[in-house]
């Protein structure tokens, strides 16, 4: 099923969710134009989440995910949660939810040898494909398979014979960007069991979350463990295995980056950006700007305001 869409207000966001349960196909792909979205809560199958322009905000459980341009966000099965949008620019979503069939079926090609598949060309496989509620990079090939999916059913609706297609090698492909992202990244952490060292990277996502939405505050060690369920001990030596930099050095650098939008978009003062973004002091700020980026924030601002 296709639902293209273009949402100014509530009661467009409530008929296009409306559409969206009613639906008879599993297999689903949904191309919207937003300014405003409101979906409550809900729960449905694997689902892809991904952002052509604008932003689109995800919570989840506790977790607040915003999906920016050329994120993905994976949504598990039966993974209850809520969407956003309230932006004066269009945002551009698109979403993909996979049949669970399909995703059984790609499960065994992916987990069982070939024999085993030459013996049962059926085979369904009884592991619930499983990611990590996380931003993944979208690679070359899975954003070229993305755009293509979107212009083709722009243009002309799908057969179901050559959505299956398409949706197939969208999933293998964000297979393997899991694989490449998550597994090769637990190899930096020296936990010893495999299991351990993956658990250990999904509460350390949930430090870099944490962080990405708290900077402009005045952490402290013990916020950033507590909300990554992780003893102080293991945030510190793991957050640097993984991310190459400590848990302090990451917020500077999102502090950092938020300073280089608001030099460039707003007309605040060098000292109020300072503050908002969560420096302590103007003069540390400046400092800490002009080691990172050669120019002080004034030069800065001068060079690149359009």
């Amino acid at each position: 099923m296709y639902i293209q869409s273009v949402v100014t207000n509530e009661e467009e966001s409530l008929q296009n969710f409306a559409l969206f349960k009613q639906r008879t196909s599993r297999n689903t792909v949904i191309n919207s134009w937003c300014r405003y979205c409101n979906w409550p809560p809900h729960t449905d199958q694997l689902s892809l989440k991904f952002a052509f322009t604008g932003a689109e905000t995800y919570y989840l459980q506790h977790r607040k995910l915003m999906v920016q341009h050329d994120q993905l966000l994976v949504v598990n099965a039966h993974q209850a949660h809520a969407s956003s949008i309230r932006s004066a620019e269009w945002v551009h979503s698109f979403a993909i939810y996979f049949d669970a069939e399909l995703v059984s079926t790609l499960a065994a090609a992916c987990f069982s040898p070939d024999e085993v598949l030459l013996a049962n060309p059926y085979l369904r496989s009884d592991q619930t494909m499983w990611f990590f509620e996380q931003f993944y990079a979208a690679t070359v090939p899975l954003r070229r398979q993305l755009v293509l999916l979107k212009q083709v059913m722009e243009q002309q609706p799908l057969s179901e014979l050559a959505l299956e297609e398409h949706l197939h090698g969208i999933l293998g492909e964000l297979l393997q960007t899991y694989r490449r992202q998550v597994h090769r990244s637990c190899t930096h952490l020296s936990a010893v069991k495999r299991s351990t060292r993956l658990e250990i990277y999904r509460r350390l996502h949930l430090a870099k979350e944490f962080i990405d939405e708290q900077a402009s505050q005045a952490l402290t060690l013990d916020h950033i463990a507590r909300a990554s369920m992780l003893s102080k001990n293991h945030l510190l030596r793991y957050f640097r295995q993984l991310f190459g930099y400590s848990p302090h050095q990451y917020a500077t650098a999102v502090r950092l980056e938020q300073a280089k939008i608001l030099l460039t978009q707003s007309a605040l003062s060098v000292q109020a950006i300072s503050n908002q973004v969560g420096f302590e002091s103007p003069s540390s700020f400046g400092r800490l700007f002009k080691s990172s980026f050669v120019l002080t924030p004034q030069q800065y601002r001068l060079q690149y305001t359009r």
